[in-house]
Order: C-alpha cells, then sequence, then structure tokens
C-alpha cells in the first residue's frame, strides 16, 4: 500500500458514496469487481490496507483521482479561478489536528459537510 493513504478515510468516504447512489454491497461488487467482505471491511474501517487494484478501482468507481483518496482535495475551476471542496478541506485540516481524536475529528468533519451541503442546496433553489 502507498504511504499516506488513510484506509480509514476511504472506507468512510466509500460508505458515504455508496448510501448517496443507494447502492447495495453486493451492487457495488457487480460494478467493481471487489469483493463483497473486502468491501464491507474497507467501510467498517477493519481493512488495515488495500492493494493498489482496490484503490484504482475504488478510485475510478467514485469518479475521484488517486491523489484525491490520498487526501489532496480535487480542484474546480469557477470564474476562472482555482477552487477546492471546501468539505474535503475542513475534513483534512480537522484530521491533521492533533487536539481532536480521529472520531472527534471525524464528528464534526461530518457535521460541518452535512451543514455546507444543506446551505448549498438552499443556494442551488434561490438561483
Amino acid at each position: 500500500m502507498a504511504e499516506g493513504i488513510d484506509v480509514n478515510w476511504i472506507g468512510k468516504r466509500l460508505h458515504r458514496v455508496r448510501k448517496q447512489r443507494d447502492l447495495t454491497l453486493r451492487e457495488v461488487f457487480g460494478e467493481t469487481g471487489i469483493p463483497i467482505p473486502t468491501l464491507s471491511r474497507i467501510e467498517r474501517g477493519a481493512a488495515k490496507s488495500l492493494d493498489s487494484a482496490t484503490l484504482l478501482a475504488l478510485s475510478e468507481w467514485m469518479g475521484v483521482s488517486i491523489e484525491e483518496l490520498w487526501g489532496t482535495p480535487k480542484s474546480v475551476k469557477q470564474h476562472g479561478k482555482e477552487i477546492q471542496e471546501m468539505p474535503d478541506i475542513v475534513e483534512l485540516h480537522l484530521r491533521a489536528d492533533k487536539n481532536l481524536s480521529k472520531d472527534t475529528a471525524l464528528a464534526l468533519a461530518n457535521l460541518f459537510r452535512t451543514a455546507y451541503e444543506h446551505y448549498t442546496q438552499l443556494q442551488g433553489k434561490k438561483e
């Protein structure tokens, strides 16, 4: 496994994407070829490492680059300026904060992500 990969973070992200797409682990297996027990271990945070084939398959299935799975947020262009996805940036900073436990950092990141997504949905309805 490559250095710097946070398997627990990837598992939480996998779970979030799977739920957003309203898919079962069996359906994700059908789309990725990653065995159901492996997907389950990753989501539960029980996986200790990921081989490169699994990491690549997850990256492609989630529609993110390998670099993003390493923790580098995806950049987008808006009005000619490079913008990074705010919830991912906040989560990275919270996870790096040595004053917060992993559980606390994740809880705060999830709270921020939920509030941010709710706010952006409201803004989209106003436009």
